[in-house]
């Protein structure tokens, strides 16, 4: 079940991102708070999503980082806007840096649960599968492809990390036989996941096709969980992805989620019939 709302995606986003700035420059919040002139327990609520930032506060930060002007631009608009629910994002595909956002969410995360009518879930996919998919669904050169592929076995990481991300995947039966890759990728890509459904970590339930109507049947979505935090859910688009972080948006994914849970095979029946695909 997913969390009560908190903070705000975007004031999530920036707490993250001035975090991760600070450690990249080797500083503990004591250090950086007499650099700039502010406490110690100010920053540590910055950086913890605990209360916001004002923006001349935000200027003494970004001053000492001597960000890029981008940079800059990005996160003062991001402040800006701080207060407001949801987000939706603009994406470009041709670049693996547009995945960012996402994926750091998913760095803090402690589970996952994502449901595909499609197509299997990038963290449980082989490389000559995630290849495919991206050659066929964007307009991409050779090299834009082979970085995307390397981003996305990259995040594969997070599964087996000392406290491993948590992934709870339900897919539908029609992805795990469409023809797909080169000969044999298929098969490869099938006993790839009936191998991670044997890490404890890693659950998968697949969705028959005599399960009838569900409530996932308006498109994929993914929810992730946090353990001190509300819970976020991301719907992707070829275009944009829109992050919600409301109450009732969670409470409606969460009451899906459930459901699918329900209707898709058991894990330990989902395997068997993985296995059997496979032979």
């Amino acid at each position: 079940m997913a969390r009560r709302a908190g903070p705000s995606v975007r004031s999530r986003r920036l707490a993250y991102l001035l975090r991760r700035q600070r450690l990249a420059e080797g500083l503990t919040a004591a250090d950086l708070a007499r650099a700039v002139g502010m406490s110690a327990s100010k920053i540590s609520r910055f950086e913890s999503s605990e209360s916001g930032i004002y923006l001349d506060d935000l200027e003494k930060l970004l001053d000492f980082y001597r960000l890029s002007k981008k940079r800059r631009v990005e996160l003062l608009d991001i402040a800006r806007h701080a207060e407001q629910r949801g987000w939706l994002r603009l994406s470009n595909t041709n670049l693996p840096e547009d995945w960012q956002t996402w994926t750091d969410f998913e760095d803090e995360a402690s589970a996952l649960l994502n449901y595909e009518p499609l197509a299997l879930p990038g963290l449980l996919q082989t490389p000559e599968y995630t290849r495919a998919i991206i050659e066929a669904t964007g307009q991409l050169s050779a090299r834009e492809v082979d970085s995307l592929v390397s981003a996305r076995m990259a995040r594969q990481g997070l599964l087996s990390k000392e406290q491993p991300l948590v992934l709870h995947a339900i897919v539908e039966e029609s992805a795990l036989t469409r023809p797909i890759g080169p000969e044999g990728a298929l098969e490869r890509q099938l006993r790839y996941l009936v191998d991670a459904a044997a890490r404890p970590n890693i659950t998968i339930q697949v969705m028959s096709h005599d399960a009838g109507l569900h409530a996932g049947l308006n498109g994929p979505f993914v929810i992730l969980e946090y353990d001190s935090e509300a819970s976020l859910v991301l719907v992707e688009h070829k275009t944009v992805n829109l992050f919600m972080d409301e109450d009732a948006q969670l409470a409606v994914y969460a009451s899906a989620w459930d459901e699918l849970v329900r209707k898709a095979k058991e894990p330990s029946d989902s395997i068997k019939f993985l296995q059997t695909l496979v032979a």
